[in-house]
């Protein structure tokens, strides 16, 4: 008896972790952080190659919605692919070390050095691709986006993206006046899920721990949470 009432309770305590019950239960710090093995972690599933251009991850429910919302684009003779999907820590550390090496000779401070990389890059700890939420889809140049079959893709992702719940990310700050990322017409988001692991985000996680990466201690200078986390589209908060 105790043996099964161990094996319930382990089991329990999983789905607690890691929200196979519902994504509204309360999800680790770990995973927010994106400590996240995405080959062995059962809730991702990797990419179809028919529907991506390299190896990647997502959550198996925000790839079945991509699935759906790719069928649909296709009929309309739009080609959708995944460039960029679910990034750990590690792979996120990786990016932002590699840009801070080659920039930090070019600013005075660690802090003007961080503020060009979050132009366009995550501090590791702080990507919503941690998750496997959210996605880059067909190019992460946005000039792909302002003529020919991109400008039409993008036209086509800002009419029906909403229906098979994604949500472009980081719109037009000019426009929106929100703070943090420059505008991505690439990156969307699945806001059934992303939704509720930012509000538990902001109730579990702050600057301090964000940490690991060179010019980490400029996260809390920058308040990185505040400005760069929640500083998303308000059609995807």
């Amino acid at each position: 008896m105790m043996k099964t009432t161990l094996i319930f309770c382990g089991l329990f305590l999983s789905n607690l972790l890691f929200g196979q019950s519902s994504w509204s239960d309360s999800v680790s710090v770990g995973f927010l952080l994106g400590q996240t093995n995405y080959e062995k972690n059962a809730l991702f599933i990797q990419v179809p190659s028919n529907r991506s251009t390299k190896t990647c991850y997502l959550l198996k429910e925000v790839n079945s919605a991509f699935d759906s919302m790719a069928v649909a684009a296709q009929k309309a003779g739009i080609n959708l692919k995944v460039v960029s999907g679910g990034r750990n820590f590690e792979m996120q550390k990786a990016i932002w070390e590699r840009k801070w090496k080659s920039r930090r000779p070019n600013f005075k401070t660690d802090k003007e050095t961080a503020l060009d990389i979050l132009k366009y890059s995550s501090m590791p700890g702080t990507s919503r691709h941690h998750w496997g939420t959210d996605l880059d889809i067909n190019s992460v140049d946005p000039a792909y986006f302002s003529s020919g079959k991109g400008k039409l893709e993008y036209e086509w992702l800002k009419k029906n993206a909403a229906s098979f719940g994604f949500c472009q990310t980081y719109d037009n700050k000019s426009e929106s006046k929100r703070t943090g990322y420059s505008e991505e017409k690439w990156h969307y988001t699945y806001m059934p899920i992303s939704h509720k692991l930012l509000k538990q985000y902001n109730e579990k996680i702050t600057n301090e721990l964000i940490i690991g990466f060179l010019g980490s201690l400029t996260a809390k200078e920058i308040d990185v949470v505040k400005f760069y986390v929640n500083g998303i589209s308000s059609l995807c908060d």
